[in-house]
């Protein structure tokens, strides 16, 4: 992939401060995703069902390849969660348009958790899928006993409306926002 590629395409940054920013991973920086994943690997598999599937660089480059074309055809956008210049965990926002209730899913290495990062990223990427792409609803999914990510949900004024079995995570708290909502 070429630098002028990644350059075009769609909305491949989101500054959120000075701080943090929200970016599209490039395919060079597998290795440094794997690397962030197999370190947390025991603390992230715990929610993720993912984790266990990532077993080497390859992984995480096909993870960011798969990003990049779903990017390019608007059907999802995750981000690097970037803070002071180093790659911390990963946010997207999923179901764009394939029929189910577009979808924010979240991770966040141990060692940033309990700092608001995962709280920030969530309320920039709720407040791109409403401002800029015109999403009228999103939900957050999380495991009931996921009490870190079930706080984030809450204080970003969604909504719990139900449980439900996911096929991903198993039973899973469903958080929702209307765009009508985001504001008040």
């Amino acid at each position: 992939m070429t630098e002028k590629y990644f350059d075009e395409l769609p909305h491949s940054e989101i500054e959120v401060d000075e701080q943090l920013t929200l970016r599209q991973l490039h395919l060079d920086e597998a290795e440094q995703l794997f690397k962030l994943i197999d370190k947390d690997r025991d603390y992230l598999k715990k929610w993720l069902p993912w984790v266990d599937s990532t077993e080497s660089p390859k992984d995480s480059e096909q993870f960011i390849s798969d990003n990049i074309q779903k990017s390019q055809d608007g059907t999802e956008y995750g981000y690097g969660i970037v803070v002071d210049g180093e790659l911390k965990g990963h946010i997207s926002l999923m179901h764009i348009n394939d029929g189910s209730d577009p979808e924010i899913g979240c991770w966040i290495a141990s060692s940033m958790s309990g700092q608001g990062i995962s709280t920030k990223a969530g309320r920039a990427l709720t407040e791109f899928g409403f401002n800029t792409l015109g999403l009228g609803k999103i939900i957050i999914k999380a495991d009931p006993k996921n009490i870190g990510s079930n706080k984030i949900a809450e204080k970003l004024g969604y909504k719990l409306i139900r449980q439900e079995h996911d096929d991903r995570i198993g039973t899973a708290n469903v958080w929702s926002l209307d765009r009508s909502e985001l504001n008040n």
